[in-house]
């Protein structure tokens, strides 16, 4: 999108050409597979408004993750239908619905109703906005057109697409739109491969003039020419690896509250350098329930200086009420153990020292994660990338410090429990 703050203009005439609607008439999936920052959200948005001014499209459904992030995001957000070139003209970018004339014709008049969850327009249309986590609520709908964002961040995106195919069946020509930052599934690469579908392609530099100059600096240094960069910022489809010590479809999310967990660590992959080039000290906050299942509950992990890491772990201890921190000390050693006891006194800690390679410690984790015993409260990409890039050929873009750190924590869990006052620590 380019930068113009004129409102009198159109969206056709501030976007780039590769968020515009798709000329040819022949797809019936229009997917844009871009990078974070793209514009993808907008364009679902304009172009949703500029489908149903058409008068083709009546009945639609506009679909995030949950309920909250469709009226957050598609709906409510800087990017969504309400703050679309058309819906500024009609409300004058203060209300929720209205009506107003532009070049002799007059755009028509919606009404968003938040408590009910709907849009309507005067034209009889009508948007009903839905979350994909309900995905067997859509038994009940019909659409002519859908629009689904971040669709690779629904929870379960198989089940949710063969439920959104059968509400896609009204008019001559139903239509579905899917903005989405990519991730290997594998239902999103049928997708792409699809007969009818029209991809469009993108990162996230196509729209630096709207982005902060710091933001671009500082994700280019750190992702630019990396795996994890070429999929978050260039919006490449990278499919996980065949021979992946994790698959991507193991990784489950759900959340627990703290009360019903019995035990939480913190493992510790502790970095012992810290300049431009030193791997990141991995740091993940993990928790066994009472239900007997694992929960990965925070990744702090970053480039720090060892002062600075042992502050955060130390933190993180107090802030989740851990009962041990767990650290691999093979590379700094005893300093490892004085660094976090030299800060803070009290720390309940246990070092670690690797004897066997990094597959073989990864592999019995990874058969929890199979076995349907370890979630995630919510998503991790950085430390997921990992996981899904360590294969048993030991090749990988960088150290897997996140992964390391995620297993020390697990590893700990299954063992015998410990207890530990942590009301001592002196912060």
């Amino acid at each position: 999108m380019k930068m113009i703050n004129n409102t009198d203009l159109t969206w056709h005439e501030i976007a780039r050409k590769e968020q515009l609607i798709p000329r040819e008439n022949d797809w019936w999936i229009w997917l844009l597979l871009t990078g974070r920052g793209f514009g993808k959200t907008r364009t679902g948005a304009e172009s949703v408004m500029e489908m149903v001014h058409s008068g083709k499209y009546k009945r639609v459904g506009i679909i995030g993750k949950n309920i909250r992030e469709t009226k957050d995001v598609m709906v409510e957000g800087i990017s969504g239908l309400l703050s679309t070139t058309i819906a500024e003209k009609i409300t004058g970018g203060g209300g929720v619905g209205g009506s107003a004339k532009r070049g002799g014709r007059r755009q028509l008049e919606f009404r968003y109703y938040p408590s009910k969850n709907v849009i309507t327009w005067e034209n009889g249309a009508v948007a009903y906005l839905l979350g994909a986590d309900n995905y067997e609520k859509l038994r009940g709908y019909q659409f002519d057109l859908i629009w689904l964002d971040e669709f690779a961040k629904y929870k379960n995106p198989e089940a949710f697409w063969q439920q959104a195919l059968f509400t896609l069946r009204l008019g001559p020509d139903p239509k579905c739109v899917i903005t989405t930052t990519p991730k290997p599934i594998k239902i999103l690469k049928k997708i792409s491969e699809s007969e009818g579908t029209h991809v469009t392609k993108g990162s996230t530099f196509d729209n630096s003039s709207n982005l902060s100059s710091r933001f671009i600096e500082t994700i280019k240094s750190s992702y630019e020419n990396t795996r994890i960069g070429k999929q978050e910022l260039e919006g490449e489809l990278l499919m996980e690896k065949e021979n992946a010590v994790w698959k991507r479809e193991d990784i489950i999310y759900r959340n627990i509250s703290m009360d019903k967990l019995a035990r939480i660590v913190i493992g510790v992959d502790p970095a012992v350098t810290s300049g431009e080039k030193s791997d990141e000290t991995g740091i993940i906050v993990a928790g066994i329930g009472y239900d007997e299942k694992f929960y990965v509950l925070a990744d702090l992990s970053g480039k720090y200086k060892p002062p600075d890491w042992a502050k955060i772990v130390c933190r993180a201890c107090l802030d989740y009420k851990a009962g041990r921190i767990v650290a691999e000390t093979n590379n700094g050693g005893d300093l490892v153990g004085e660094m976090i006891t030299t800060i803070y006194k009290n720390v309940p800690f246990k070092q670690i020292r690797a004897i066997k390679g990094k597959i073989a410690r990864a592999e019995p984790i990874s058969l929890l994660y199979e076995a349907g015993r370890v979630f995630h409260i919510k998503e991790f990409t950085e430390l997921e990338e990992q996981m899904c890039n360590l294969s048993y050929d030991g090749k990988m873009d960088g150290s897997p410090d996140r992964v390391d750190a995620l297993v020390w924590a697990i590893s700990e869990l299954k063992d015998k429990e410990c207890s530990y006052n942590i009301s001592t620590i002196d912060m």
